[in-house]
């Protein structure tokens, strides 16, 4: 457990930096087991824990270090060729990185980390090694010099004091090719090569280490003269062949986590006492020292911004949009055309910052995408299937809030994917198709919607067999699924206790997952499309809104009260016409575009009495068409929906409320909430409020 002491700062720096390499490790080594003689990815692989190792250490997390110890070397072994990772060894490196997980959980909880068993470090081993004792915890650089002066050297008298200790040469090493720029620093094969003349062929900790070539009296430097001299060329934390900090593309951190205030985490401990360094002494005279390089300044290209901050940022953004409404309708009311101008800017202006704001909130979907190929590949292996996942659009942005949200309906949909869909290896080799199953993530904008698909090309769904199912479950009655075409046969599988696995087991047969997508998606404004095709696989098609902060919706008018329909689910409106609606099954419904759209009267619903209005608004919540009854349609509007307080929260259809351009108080509506699946109208506002 690291020190209570320690600084928090340091902390969270190493919580945010390891958490995102650990994030990007899970997609690495997936694809690693898919390449295991990949020399890029393993490369970045090893770098990865060697990284997160580094800021463990510095830190004193003594179970991350032996773990991601034991890790580096077993891919070291493999990037130097002395085997192929197999299944084994990729299956003890996936658990490595899953306890690491947890270590990090552990401590974000502040609680106590346990070290990790021996027998996953066994596991860890090159062929013909035992498993070498944990590597040590790196201690504390020393602050100054032993006569208290400073000792700045550059690359050619390092070079020069490598001679003086060793010959031209370092022991074991083949004569170097003609030196570099000064600038330019060694590169990895070098620096192997230093650590190799000074520790023997293992690095500094391991068990079984040779004898160091040199005794001390011949002129070796031990490992803290040694990384001093690395941070009097490089800088601390900087040490050549390090890999450079990477935020986006899976490259490791460099090993000195970086502060808010562009320092590398231990600058300031390695640098006290006025910035003084330790001297090293050597067989010869010490030269006079040269002037220290001036290192030019990083140039940060992004900053981390709390998250409340950012909250608190869009929602002024917000109320700026709510004041824009509202100067818009009083200069259209007053046709002053002075105010009319200045209310022209005020809404390109806050459409620039509106903009702007929420682009600052915007993800890659790649960060939700990059936890799936473990879980498709643990899935995989435990059904005894052959997969392969294709993701695309790793690109497309959506709202930092929907990137959690998601990952649980998106687990679902490949979990379904590949028990249901995929058919065993020899029963696609009968029909004629490869071995390995596709499924494919796919994601893409149109206009303000994120749209991802989840498709295979497994064996399709059979819509008589889903009837077949809906009835014997007591979802529907005969006579229902008779009435069901195609496409509202494939809706079925979202209906709770839906289910067609023969029996239960830890993947499904329980009929929940499906329906969990759906209230999930509602919640979310989002609606959920099925396509099926027998023989040739499926494809679940959910949309969600592209950013959650600001909402434009539909305003409509039922008797004199305004609700706001999130814009997002309104597929279309249209004015109903006489003799169009009918009863089927004591639902009132409405032939349109040749199927039935279940319709529900808003006006009864929110308690304002009257008859119904003829304006409908057809909605589309989750994998729901449901056609609203309202008396007006508005028109479109960008608002900023406020919580109406504890009186009114947990009201079912009711999201909130805004204020409209001319000043009125609008419900928004939460259509998640709103119907049941077969379109009915949840319990009225009146009979809840």
């Amino acid at each position: 457990m690291i020190d209570p002491a320690l600084d928090s700062e340091l902390r969270d720096d190493f919580l945010v930096e390891a958490g995102e390499l650990l994030q990007r490790l899970d997609e690495q080594l997936v694809g690693l087991e898919a390449a295991p003689r990949d020399a890029e990815l393993l490369n970045a692989v090893f770098r990865a824990f060697h990284t997160v190792k580094g800021g463990a250490g510095f830190l004193a997390i003594e179970p991350m270090v032996a773990l991601c110890h034991h890790a580096e070397d077993l891919l070291n072994e493999a990037r130097n060729g002395a085997f192929v990772l197999d299944a084994a060894r990729m299956d003890a490196l996936l658990e490595a990185l899953d306890r690491l997980n947890a270590m990090m959980d552990a401590l974000r909880d502040g609680t106590p980390l346990a070290m990790p068993p021996p027998s996953l470090l066994q596991r860890l081993q090159p062929p013909g090694k035992s498993a070498p004792a944990p590597a040590p915890v790196p201690e504390a650089m020393p602050a100054e010099a032993t006569d208290g002066t400073a000792v700045p050297i550059d690359d050619s008298e390092f070079e020069a004091l490598l001679d003086s200790l060793y010959g031209s040469a370092a022991p074991g090493t083949v004569e170097p090719a003609a030196p570099a720029a000064a600038s330019a620093g060694i590169d990895d094969d070098e620096f192997e090569a230093l650590l190799d003349s000074l520790h023997g062929s293992a690095a500094p900790g391991a068990t079984g280490a040779a004898e160091p070539v040199a005794s001390k009296a011949s002129g070796s430097i031990d490992d803290d003269e040694f990384e001093a001299l690395l941070d009097q060329l490089h800088g601390a934390g900087t040490a050549p062949g390090s890999v450079p900090e990477s935020r986006g593309n899976g490259e490791a951190l460099d090993p000195g986590f970086r502060r808010d205030d562009g320092r590398k985490s231990g600058d300031g401990e390695r640098e006290s006492a006025a910035g003084k360094r330790p001297s090293v002494s050597s067989d010869r005279p010490a030269e006079a020292p040269a002037p220290a390089r001036a290192a030019a300044a990083p140039v940060e290209a992004s900053v981390r911004v709390d998250t409340g901050k950012l909250d608190a940022l869009v929602n002024h953004a917000g109320e700026l949009v709510l004041v824009r409404n509202r100067l818009q309708s009083l200069a259209a009311r007053s046709g002053d055309e002075t105010l009319a101008q200045a209310a022209g800017e005020l809404d390109r202006v806050a459409d620039e910052l509106q903009g702007a704001v929420l682009g600052m909130r915007m993800q890659p979907v790649g960060r939700l995408f990059q936890r799936f190929p473990r879980i498709v590949r643990d899935l995989a292996r435990q059904l005894g299937k052959e997969v392969e996942l294709v993701q695309e659009g790793e690109g497309t942005d959506l709202d930092r809030s929907l990137v959690e949200a998601l990952a649980d309906p998106l687990v679902h949909l490949l979990r379904n994917a590949l028990d249901h869909g995929l058919e065993m290896p020899d029963a696609r080799e009968r029909a004629g198709k490869p071995r390995k199953g596709t499924v494919r993530l796919a994601a893409s904008q149109r206009g303000e919607r994120i749209v991802i698909a989840v498709s295979d090309d497994g064996r399709g769904m059979d819509p008589d067999v889903l009837r077949r199912k809906a009835v014997e479950k007591g979802l529907i009655d005969e006579a229902q699924a008779a009435r069901l075409d195609e496409a509202e046969c494939y809706e079925l599988i979202f209906r709770p206790g839906f289910s067609t696995a023969a029996a239960v087991s830890d993947i499904s047969g329980r009929g929940v997952g499906m329906d969990v997508v759906k209230t999930r998606v509602a919640e979310l404004g989002g609606t959920l499309r099925v396509r099926s095709r027998l023989g040739h696989g499926s494809e679940l098609e959910l949309t969600v809104p592209l950013t959650l902060a600001i909402l434009r919706v539909l305003m409509v008018r039922v008797g004199t009260r305004l609700l706001a329909l999130p814009l997002s689910n309104v597929e279309e409106v249209f004015e109903l016409a006489a003799g169009q609606d009918h009863l089927l099954d004591g639902q009132r419904v409405a032939a349109h575009r040749g199927r039935a759209l279940p319709l529900g009267d808003l006006a009864g619903w929110a308690g304002v009495g009257g008859a119904a209005g003829r304006h409908v608004a057809v909605l589309h919540i989750g994998h729901l068409r449901l056609g609203c009854l309202v008396h007006e349609v508005i028109g479109r509007e960008d608002v900023m929906v406020k919580p109406l307080g504890p009186l009114f929260e947990g009201v079912p259809g009711v999201a909130g409320a805004t204020v409209t351009g001319d000043g009125r108080l609008a419900l928004v509506l939460d259509l998640a909430g709103l119907a049941d699946d077969g379109g009915r109208l949840l319990p009225s506002l009146k009979a809840t409020a």
